[in-house]
């Protein structure tokens, strides 16, 4: 008997044709990722070389990332009361007794406590006695607010002088504009003092109204002095005080400003005049008086 070979042969290629292939596996779902995220640079603090000395003053309100101090201060003009200002040290020296000084200047501030200065809102000053022991620094007295200066929030420039024998003392110069004219005041403060106060009581070393020297004007001046503490006078507590002063001065002639008008001009004929002078302070009576010359910024 004989096998049919071919149609069993046929049968097994169509049933190998018509098995499927097993579905490939799904694909592996992503796996999810931690968001990244960024680390804070740190803000740098406030480079201020007062900090040691601000801080022994001021503890915690003082900040050390924009190198100042946010505190209330006695009000100069209401001794019940306080004021909360924005305070940065300028100037530290160290008096022969080895005792340090800084020097705060005070700025008002806002609700918000930002800076709130006008064109013509002073500054306060104010003095601190320190003492570094054992590695600390400790407040020995405190003169608050002593007194006001300068304009929009600064006292002005600052620099230490020598007041009298083994006498350091606070030089301040502050200039305030307004309405075209120019004012540059002095003032003197002995830190060593029992009562900390203004000894120049705001001397004026400079005035013009260069701004403002139009508009008919019958007089445009221009005084600059230079001035110095004289060692070789025997005043005591303090050297006298001298200002060597240069003048500038033009003034309408007689008729000149009328004649101007008429004419709808604006130049105006002027005599002009330059001098110098000078005027000696002395000491007395709490502060610096004048004893010789004149100082003729006070009579403009």
């Amino acid at each position: 008997m004989k096998t049919a070979v071919a149609p069993l042969i046929a049968l097994i290629f169509l049933s190998a044709c018509s098995r499927k292939e097993p579905p490939a596996p799904p694909a592996a779902a992503p796996v999810a990722q931690a968001p990244v995220v960024a680390t804070p640079t740190p803000v740098p603090a406030a480079e201020d070389r007062y900090a040691p000395l601000m801080r022994a003053v001021f503890g915690s309100r003082y900040r050390p990332d924009q190198g100042n101090a946010l505190a209330p201060l006695p009000d100069p003009w209401a001794a019940d009361m306080q004021t909360p200002l924005l305070l940065t040290g300028i100037a530290p020296t160290r008096l022969p007794s080895g005792v340090t000084v800084l020097a705060v200047a005070g700025e008002d501030v806002n609700d918000k406590g930002d800076p709130d200065s006008s064109l013509g809102q002073p500054a306060y000053l104010s003095l601190y006695l320190l003492r570094e022991e054992n590695g600390q620094w400790r407040v020995l007295r405190r003169h608050e607010n002593v007194a006001k200066l300068g304009s929009e929030g600064r006292v002005g420039k600052v620099s230490w002088v020598t007041l009298g024998p083994d006498r350091p003392g606070l030089a301040i110069e502050s200039p305030v504009s307004n309405r075209g004219q120019t004012n540059n005041y002095l003032a003197l403060f002995d830190p060593a003092a029992e009562k900390v106060a203004d000894l120049a009581d705001g001397i004026l070393i400079h005035s013009d109204n260069d701004d403002d020297c139009g508009d008919y004007r019958p007089k445009c001046w221009n005084h600059t002095a230079k001035w110095r503490l004289d060692s070789a006078s025997t005043a005591a507590p303090y050297h006298d005080l001298v200002l060597d002063i240069d003048s500038k001065l033009r003034t309408a002639k007689p008729g000149a400003i009328e004649a101007a008008e008429q004419a709808g001009s604006d130049e105006i004929a002027r005599d002009e005049w330059t001098g110098q002078s000078t005027a000696r302070y002395v000491f007395a009576d709490g502060k610096y008086r004048l004893r010789d010359g004149k100082n003729p910024m006070e009579t403009e």
